[in-house]
């Protein structure tokens, strides 16, 4: 007489946790359940027809667990073997692990009673359910080893994720950075000056300015992407738009981030307004026909006694917020690369 089947649906990335899921239920149930899993070398044999094999063990499985994580329930197969096992009306088990919970279960997958993996009480759940359907007693669903592989293999998931998403990060935001960091040495620098200037190296580190330095922000841009644009715009332009790279990477709930560089990235969405402060002030000065005005805000910034105070009323104030908010983006991209870098660097050694 053939055991029953258990068919386990997984992606070949998480093959791991599948075998681990194989072997624990059939040491369980003393091998009186023959459990499908398509990675391991007792279910799928070199040599098998994959997809028949798949197929036959799916026809005679009395009960599909289906592994979630963010990873699986992207990949289609993963939902058709379970939308196969509700057109037979049997049942479907989808147990979660690395992150993903059953209230985030996409459809069609969440209509099915789910659980969490690495949950002894869930997994005592299973368990029974298998017992039902064998009409036997349910066996004992402890094993510490069992649990401590899930946990293990989790943590490397979540590494393994936070790796690649640290990388998607970088490059997502890669442009808007460089830009930030033209912005400061352009607004802060002649045009000759700005030409030895190298973005990639640690030139931002070692910059130092001062206020007397900020009057280069009225120069027209040397990016083509911005022809014809003034330092300042381009500047106010770039933190927006690095806000709103920033406002989906934080958002979207499938990218894993450091704790280190979330509070960073987090940071930066409340900064934006140190750009708002100056910006219409600085506009209007800018849009005079008559030059004169623009003309005097550079002679008073290159002569204004250091440090630079406020005084009520005055031009010069939208001057020194930018000056400000110059030294505030600086640090925070000094912060931001190193925090990234080291993750880049961590990714690398491992």
């Amino acid at each position: 007489m053939s055991k029953p089947t258990i068919f386990i649906s997984h992606i070949t990335e998480e093959k791991e946790i599948a075998n681990s899921v194989k072997e624990f239920l059939e040491k369980r149930f003393l091998k009186t359940i023959n459990v499908f899993a398509s990675s391991h070398e007792e279910s799928l044999k070199l040599g098998d027809d994959w997809m028949g094999t798949i197929k036959k063990s799916m026809k005679d499985c009395k009960l599909i667990v289906v592994l979630c994580s963010p990873l699986s329930i992207t990949r289609p197969w993963i939902n058709f073997e379970a939308g196969a096992g509700w057109i037979r009306d049997i049942p479907v088990i989808p147990l979660c692990h690395s992150g993903l919970t059953p209230g985030k279960l996409p459809v069609p997958i969440n209509s099915f009673q789910g659980g969490i993996l690495n949950n002894e009480s869930d997994i005592s759940k299973v368990f029974k359910r298998i017992a039902d359907i064998l009409e036997i007693d349910v066996p004992d669903s402890t094993d510490k080893d069992f649990f401590s592989a899930i946990e293990s293999f989790e943590t490397e998931i979540k590494n393994t994720a936070l790796s690649k998403d640290t990388v998607f990060i970088h490059n997502l935001l890669f442009r808007q950075i460089e830009l930030l960091k033209y912005s400061i040495f352009a607004s802060t620098l002649d045009y000759k000056e700005l030409e030895s200037v190298d973005l990639r190296g640690d030139g931002l580190k070692n910059h130092k300015f001062t206020f007397n330095d900020t009057y280069n922000l009225f120069n027209v841009s040397l990016l083509m992407i911005f022809f014809q644009k003034k330092v300042f715009d381009v500047y106010h332009q770039t933190v927006h738009e690095l806000s709103e790279n920033i406002k989906f990477v934080l958002t979207y709930s499938r990218i894993e981030i450091a704790p280190r560089l979330r509070e960073l990235l987090n940071v930066f969405l409340f900064s934006t307004i140190k750009v708002d402060d100056w910006y219409d002030g600085i506009s209007m000065q800018d849009k005079q026909t008559n030059n004169g005005l623009r003309d005097m805000a550079i002679k008073m910034i290159k002569e204004e006694p250091l440090p630079a105070t406020r005084k009520f009323s005055n031009l010069i104030n939208h001057f020194i917020d930018y000056h400000e908010s110059l030294e505030y983006f600086q640090n925070w991209v000094i912060e931001y690369e190193s925090e990234i870098n080291n993750l880049l660097e961590k990714k690398n050694k491992g």
